[in-house]
Protein backbone atom coordinates (compact mmCIF):
# COMPACT_ATOMS: atom_id res chain seq x y z
CA UNK A 1 0.00 0.00 0.00
CA UNK A 2 2.79 2.14 0.09
CA UNK A 3 2.88 3.00 -3.55
CA UNK A 4 -0.29 4.48 -3.66
CA UNK A 5 -0.36 8.00 -4.81
CA UNK A 6 -3.27 10.11 -3.32
CA UNK A 7 -5.18 11.94 -6.12
CA UNK A 8 -4.37 15.46 -4.58
CA UNK A 9 -0.89 13.98 -5.69
CA UNK A 10 -1.70 13.37 -8.96
CA UNK A 11 -0.18 15.66 -11.80
CA UNK A 12 -2.73 14.35 -14.80
CA UNK A 13 -6.69 13.63 -14.31
CA UNK A 14 -8.93 12.59 -16.89
CA UNK A 15 -12.63 12.87 -16.15
CA UNK A 16 -14.30 9.75 -18.84
CA UNK A 17 -17.48 10.64 -20.92
CA UNK A 18 -20.23 8.20 -19.09
CA UNK A 19 -18.84 9.61 -15.42
CA UNK A 20 -21.26 12.08 -14.23
CA UNK A 21 -20.40 14.39 -11.36
CA UNK A 22 -21.66 16.55 -8.73
CA UNK A 23 -20.22 18.58 -6.43
CA UNK A 24 -17.27 20.68 -5.47
CA UNK A 25 -13.87 19.62 -7.02
CA UNK A 26 -10.28 20.68 -6.62
CA UNK A 27 -7.37 19.51 -8.99
CA UNK A 28 -3.56 19.81 -9.51
CA UNK A 29 -1.80 18.96 -12.67
CA UNK A 30 -3.36 18.67 -16.44
CA UNK A 31 -6.94 18.40 -16.36
CA UNK A 32 -9.37 16.55 -19.07
CA UNK A 33 -13.02 16.76 -19.06
CA UNK A 34 -15.15 14.02 -20.99
CA UNK A 35 -17.97 13.69 -18.90
CA UNK A 36 -20.64 15.36 -17.07
CA UNK A 37 -20.39 18.00 -14.12
CA UNK A 38 -22.80 19.75 -12.10
CA UNK A 39 -20.72 22.02 -9.35
CA UNK A 40 -17.47 24.40 -9.24
CA UNK A 41 -14.17 23.22 -10.78
CA UNK A 42 -10.96 24.19 -9.16
CA UNK A 43 -7.42 23.86 -10.96
CA UNK A 44 -5.07 24.81 -8.04
CA UNK A 45 -1.86 25.15 -9.90
CA UNK A 46 -1.29 26.61 -13.26
CA UNK A 47 -1.99 23.80 -15.28
CA UNK A 48 -4.21 23.44 -18.11
CA UNK A 49 -8.13 22.27 -17.94
CA UNK A 50 -9.34 20.98 -21.19
CA UNK A 51 -13.32 20.67 -21.19
CA UNK A 52 -13.65 17.66 -24.52
CA UNK A 53 -16.41 17.71 -27.18
CA UNK A 54 -18.34 14.97 -25.77
CA UNK A 55 -18.48 17.18 -22.04
CA UNK A 56 -21.24 18.99 -20.39
CA UNK A 57 -20.33 21.50 -17.10
CA UNK A 58 -22.87 23.66 -15.13
CA UNK A 59 -21.31 25.83 -12.84
CA UNK A 60 -18.16 27.74 -11.78
CA UNK A 61 -14.81 26.82 -13.17
CA UNK A 62 -11.66 28.40 -11.71
CA UNK A 63 -8.35 28.03 -13.38
CA UNK A 64 -5.24 29.71 -15.13
CA UNK A 65 -5.51 28.42 -19.15
CA UNK A 66 -8.95 27.01 -20.54
CA UNK A 67 -9.71 25.21 -23.82
CA UNK A 68 -13.05 24.10 -24.27
CA UNK A 69 -14.12 21.96 -27.04
CA UNK A 70 -18.14 20.71 -25.26
CA UNK A 71 -20.37 22.97 -23.58
CA UNK A 72 -20.37 25.20 -20.53
CA UNK A 73 -23.15 27.12 -18.81
CA UNK A 74 -22.16 29.05 -15.99
CA UNK A 75 -18.95 31.58 -14.86
CA UNK A 76 -15.24 31.00 -16.10
CA UNK A 77 -12.61 33.09 -13.94
CA UNK A 78 -9.45 32.99 -16.00
CA UNK A 79 -5.95 34.23 -14.91
CA UNK A 80 -4.77 32.98 -18.27
CA UNK A 81 -6.40 32.40 -21.52
CA UNK A 82 -9.68 30.78 -22.26
CA UNK A 83 -9.97 29.52 -26.11
CA UNK A 84 -13.04 28.21 -27.53
CA UNK A 85 -12.93 25.85 -30.18
CA UNK A 86 -15.40 25.26 -33.16
CA UNK A 87 -17.03 23.15 -31.09
CA UNK A 88 -17.68 24.79 -27.71
CA UNK A 89 -20.81 26.11 -26.69
CA UNK A 90 -20.82 28.57 -24.03
CA UNK A 91 -23.83 30.21 -21.74
CA UNK A 92 -22.62 32.28 -18.73
CA UNK A 93 -20.06 34.82 -17.26
CA UNK A 94 -15.98 34.96 -18.43
CA UNK A 95 -13.64 36.94 -17.45
CA UNK A 96 -9.75 36.29 -18.27
CA UNK A 97 -6.56 37.72 -19.04
CA UNK A 98 -7.06 36.66 -22.72
CA UNK A 99 -9.77 35.41 -24.51
CA UNK A 100 -9.97 33.72 -27.66
CA UNK A 101 -13.04 32.46 -29.67
CA UNK A 102 -12.70 30.67 -32.94
CA UNK A 103 -15.08 30.55 -35.85
CA UNK A 104 -18.00 28.19 -35.22
CA UNK A 105 -18.27 28.30 -31.33
CA UNK A 106 -21.12 29.23 -30.22
CA UNK A 107 -21.62 31.91 -27.60
CA UNK A 108 -23.45 33.61 -25.49
CA UNK A 109 -21.50 35.27 -22.85
CA UNK A 110 -20.60 38.61 -20.55
CA UNK A 111 -17.02 39.08 -21.14
CA UNK A 112 -14.54 40.90 -19.80
CA UNK A 113 -11.24 40.65 -20.14
CA UNK A 114 -7.85 41.77 -18.00
CA UNK A 115 -5.12 41.50 -20.85
CA UNK A 116 -2.62 44.01 -21.78
CA UNK A 117 -3.13 45.08 -25.65
CA UNK A 118 -0.10 44.39 -27.74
Amino acid sequence: MDNLISIEEQEFTLIGKKTRLSGVFNFNGLTHIAGTIEGDLNIKDKSLLTIEESSEIEGKINCADLKIFGKVKGEIHSSGKVEIFPSGIIQGLIKSQNLVIHPGAIINIDGHTTGTGH
